[in-house]
């Protein structure tokens, strides 16, 4: 029994490093890089998966897609006990029990439930959100000192290929 506790307080101590690890690196403020050109990028990412879409449903699906491609001029990354938290710009803070993995995590505006998945490695987050509508990936990747990759990909049943797009910040 004694060896068992003792490979569970390891087990517990490797975990709770690893999330610090990332946490030391990713957590803070990321101020948005290249504003300028931001909008362009995501309109391209857009217009890239419009384009393969039915010509009549197009123009219902850009402004829809638009409305998911919001850009955050700041994330704010963290960790609370047993939970990852980021927040886009001024918006309420996001959260997810770092050991969460498919289960259902919140509700949203609509009372549409939505399932969580949280994974980390030494140097990134991943948080997959999923619902009936699709499933979104969000990664927050550093890619140098001090330089954050933020990147998401949209799936869905009625998309016919994957909106992905990424975005360069810097560490407060």
């Amino acid at each position: 029994m004694k060896k068992l506790i003792g490979v569970g307080i390891v087990a517990a101590m490797a975990l709770s490093s690893g999330a610090q690890a990332s946490g030391d690196v990713l957590a803070g403020k990321w101020i948005l890089q290249d504003a300028d050109s931001t909008q362009a990028k995501l309109d391209e990412a857009v217009e890239n998966v419009a384009q393969e879409m039915n010509f009549f449903i197009r123009a219902l699906a850009r402004p829809v897609l638009k409305k998911q491609t919001q850009i955050c001029q700041q994330w704010t990354l963290g960790w609370q006990t047993e939970q990852f938290q980021w927040q886009c710009d001024d918006a309420k803070a996001d959260n997810i029990p770092l050991t969460a993995n498919g289960e259902v995590i919140k509700k949203d505006e609509e009372d549409i439930e939505i399932s969580g998945t949280y994974q980390q490695t030494a140097d990134s987050v991943v948080v997959i959100l999923e619902s009936e509508r699709g499933k979104r990936t969000n990664t927050w990747k550093q890619v140098g000192e001090n330089e954050l990759l933020f990147t998401v990909k949209l799936e869905s049943e009625k998309l016919p290929t994957p909106l992905t797009w990424s975005l360069s910040y810097k560490k407060e």
